[in-house]
């Protein structure tokens, strides 16, 4: 397995890009989620570049491969997880850059540089349980992703009109936690923008209702939600179909509250003006959120609560 890695982007630095080869350093660079027009373009151009030349063409120091946990704990884990994602020579990876959320790592397992598995290391179990109870409610209607070949030839979405990963396994070692789930394909990915947003949050807080417990103390006309429906995690590969990724936020909030997320953050993103629909409880509940966000990336924690402050004070 290589353990040369260049760290994108530049700046942030939390995607690590395998220098093994073409088609595997290629693969790690789908794993970039930029949502804007000019940085989704050099992504598409590295891609294309990359699969051709081979990764000597990308810029940047090479560094050396670093488990995500600590030695004992890696061991054990690549081998529970090899025994479902069967023998894997190299990975990409990538490290979540938001402070104010809990640290962990997500690593794409390749095989000859196809991917064969995306893998989550968390140290507590909570946010990876939410996110298979969740999938779990698309299992059963051709949502899923399958792996990889499945994945681009036939995961239409059946009748909710979006594609989510399947749970290939879950399990804990050392006091970590992971869970393994079917990859996207491995090209880089654009944010589905037009989107009937009111009409696929209200489909899926009708599935996730049929799978996640409502905690007690939780107010009762509040009704599950995807919990991070955001335009890069919307997004658009190889068909006209979008995949709906990271569930690990899957809960009970006020009604529309997917909807008042993806509104705001769409316009942080995109500029606009502001949504004609009345938010109310629903941006509150956002904004005190994104208000604990404060040592995240400032600009855009600032844009989206302007947003929400306005989206909020519609109700009033």
């Amino acid at each position: 397995m290589s353990d040369r890695y260049l760290a994108y982007p530049p700046g942030r630095g939390n995607v690590w890009i395998p220098t093994r080869d073409g088609r595997s350093a290629s693969a790690g660079l789908s794993l970039l989620t930029f949502s804007k027009p000019v940085p989704l373009a050099l992504q598409f151009m590295l891609f294309a570049v990359t699969r051709v030349a081979g990764p000597w063409v990308l810029p940047g120091r090479r560094r050396q491969w670093r488990p995500p946990v600590a030695e004992d704990a890696w061991a054990a884990i690549s081998e529970q997880v090899a025994e479902v994602a069967g023998p894997v020579d190299g990975m990409a990876g990538y490290i979540r850059p938001q402070a104010s959320r809990a640290g962990g790592a997500a690593l794409l397992l390749l095989r000859a540089g196809r991917p064969v598995g995306f893998l989550k290391v968390r140290e507590a179990p909570v946010e990876l349980a939410r996110e298979a109870a969740a999938l779990a409610a698309f299992a059963t209607d051709g949502a899923t992703g399958g792996d990889t070949d499945r994945a681009t030839g036939g995961a239409t979405g059946g009748d909710i009109g979006f594609r989510v990963p399947e749970v290939l396994g879950t399990g804990s070692a050392e006091g970590f936690h992971w869970l393994l789930l079917s990859p996207m394909e491995p090209v880089p990915a654009r944010p589905a923008r037009n989107i009937a947003v009111a009409r696929l949050s209200e489909l899926i807080s009708a599935r996730l209702a049929e799978r996640l417990v409502r905690p007690a103390g939780v107010p009762a006309h509040w009704r599950p939600m995807h919990g991070d429906l955001t335009p890069w995690n919307l997004r658009l590969t190889r068909t006209p179909v979008p995949w709906l990724i990271d569930w690990e936020d899957a809960g009970y909030a006020p009604p529309h509250a997917d909807e008042t997320y993806f509104a705001a953050t769409r316009r942080a993103v995109y500029g606009g003006p502001p949504p004609a629909r009345v938010y109310g409880e629903a941006a509150a509940y956002w904004l005190d959120r994104v208000r604990r966000r404060t040592a995240d990336d400032a600009e855009l924690t600032r844009r989206l609560l302007e947003i929400l402050e306005t989206m909020a004070g519609q109700a009033g």
